[in-house]
C-alpha cells in the first residue's frame, strides 16, 4: 500500500495571478476587470470602504462566488472553474470574519479538524485502521502539534476551545487554517473583536510565521494602521475597482484612496 502524502504536499510558495476578474450579481458589477499579481514572501493588505468589492474578490479567488470573466491562475494551473473544495485542494485556503470551531472540542482537536484538507488514506484504510491509516494519524498528530507550538498556543491544546479568550481562539483558527501549509491565505478581517493587545498578538504572530514559511498572504483589513504595521504590499478597491496598489504608506496617503475611505473633508484638512 503507497505510503500517506506527508502533510504539507500542497503548500509552501504559490503565486497568484488575476486577469482581467469580473464578478456581478443581479446585473450589478461588484469586481470590475481586477488584474493583480501576489506574490509569496508578501503579505498583502486589501483596503477599501464597505461596498468596494474586497470580500467579493476573495471570494471569487476561493471559489465562493463565480467568476463572469478573467481567470484565475496560482503557479501556472487555471483554477477559475474549480469549485472551493478544488481550489483548496490546490492550496488556496479561506478565513472568515467569525471565529468558526468546533465549541466542545479541544483547540487540538480544532486543529486537527484543519489536517482533513491534506491525503488521506482510502476508507477501507481508515475501517480496518490499517498501516497507511497509522501513518495518517501520527502525521496529523505531529503537524497539529508542531502549529500548536508555532503559534504560542501549546499551552492551551488541551482546554475545550469554549473555555479560551477570544484572541486565543482566533490563533487556534489560524492554526486549523494553517496546518496544512497553504500556498495561499486569505483573511478577511482577521483582527475583528480583538481589542490593541490582540491585534498586536495576532500581528507579530503571523508575520513571525510567515517569515519563517513564506507564503501568499492576502488580508483585508480596515485598520488602517495594522495593514501598515502587518502588510509589505497594499491594494486599495473602491466600487470594485483597483484605485492604488504599492507600499502601504504610499497607497494609505494617497489622495484617492483617502476621499474613498473618508470623503473629501478628511483629505482637505
Amino acid at each position: 500500500m503507497p505510503e500517506v502524502e506527508p502533510l504539507s504536499s500542497m503548500g509552501g510558495e504559490g503565486r497568484l495571478e488575476l486577469r482581467q476578474i469580473g464578478v456581478s450579481f443581479g446585473g450589478v458589477a461588484a469586481v470590475r476587470d481586477v488584474s493583480l499579481v501576489f506574490r509569496p514572501h508578501v503579505i498583502t493588505g486589501l483596503v477599501g470602504p464597505n461596498g468596494a468589492g474586497k470580500t467579493t474578490l476573495l471570494n471569487a479567488i476561493s471559489g465562493f462566488a463565480s467568476v463572469e470573466r478573467g481567470t484565475i491562475e496560482l503557479d501556472r494551473s487555471e483554477l477559475t472553474k474549480l469549485p472551493a473544495a478544488q481550489r483548496a485542494h490546490y492550496g488556496v485556503v479561506r478565513g472568515f470574519q467569525t471565529v468558526r470551531l468546533l465549541e466542545g472540542e479541544t483547540a487540538f482537536d480544532n486543529i486537527l479538524v484543519g489536517c482533513e484538507r491534506a491525503s488521506q488514506p482510502n476508507i477501507f484504510a481508515q475501517l480496518f485502521n490499517l498501516p497507511a491509516q497509522r501513518r495518517s494519524w501520527r502525521r496529523d498528530r505531529g503537524a497539529a502539534a508542531e502549529i500548536a507550538e508555532r503559534l504560542g498556543i501549546s499551552s492551551v491544546a488541551h482546554r475545550p476551545v469554549a473555555e479560551l479568550p477570544f484572541a486565543t481562539r482566533r490563533l487556534v483558527e489560524l492554526a486549523r487554517i494553517l496546518v496544512v501549509r497553504p500556498k495561499v491565505l486569505l483573511l478577511d478581517e482577521p483582527a475583528a473583536g480583538l481589542n490593541a493587545h490582540g491585534r498586536r498578538q495576532l500581528t507579530e504572530t503571523l508575520q513571525a510565521y510567515h517569515a519563517v514559511s513564506p507564503f501568499t498572504m492576502i488580508v483585508i483589513e480596515h485598520d488602517v494602521d495594522l495593514v501598515r504595521r502587518m502588510c509589505s504590499e497594499c491594494v486599495a478597491l473602491a466600487q470594485g475597482s483597483v484605485i492604488a496598489t504599492g507600499d502601504p504608506g504610499h497607497v494609505l496617503d494617497d489622495p484617492e484612496v483617502r476621499r474613498a475611505y473618508f470623503g473629501d473633508q478628511v483629505h482637505h484638512a
